[in-house]
């Protein structure tokens, strides 16, 4: 008797990421982020490796930002988020984009996944 087995793909799904253009659209996407999008922008962090990465997303009714290094991925050939996580809890989208500005690289390198 012949057997056969599914295979399951072991490939990654990867989400979608869009640009963000200035700080206007970073502002406009923010106060509409769903539970399941962020926005990830590049840091000029002098803490935490290669400038760090900003995230901010929606948790439990607050706006949360979350910075940590950016680190080299052989493997990946990308950035990809390391350690030193730092959470920030805002009440609003205005204050969680006041403090993302003030800690982004400029010109401005962010997206919306």
């Amino acid at each position: 008797m012949v057997r056969s087995r599914r295979r399951h793909s072991t490939k990654v799904r990867r989400y979608s990421e869009r640009p963000i253009k200035d700080e206007q659209d970073l502002l406009e996407f923010i106060e509409a982020l769903d539970e399941d999008e962020g926005v990830r922008a590049d840091g000029d962090l002098k803490n935490h490796s290669n400038g760090g990465f900003i995230f901010v997303g929606i948790y439990r009714g607050s706006y949360c930002v979350n910075i940590c290094d950016k680190v080299w991925s052989h493997k990946l050939r990308k950035h990809v988020a390391g350690g030193k996580d730092e959470w920030y809890y805002f009440d609003t989208g205005k204050e969680a984009w006041r403090f993302v500005l003030k800690e982004a690289r400029r010109p401005l390198r962010a997206w919306l996944y």
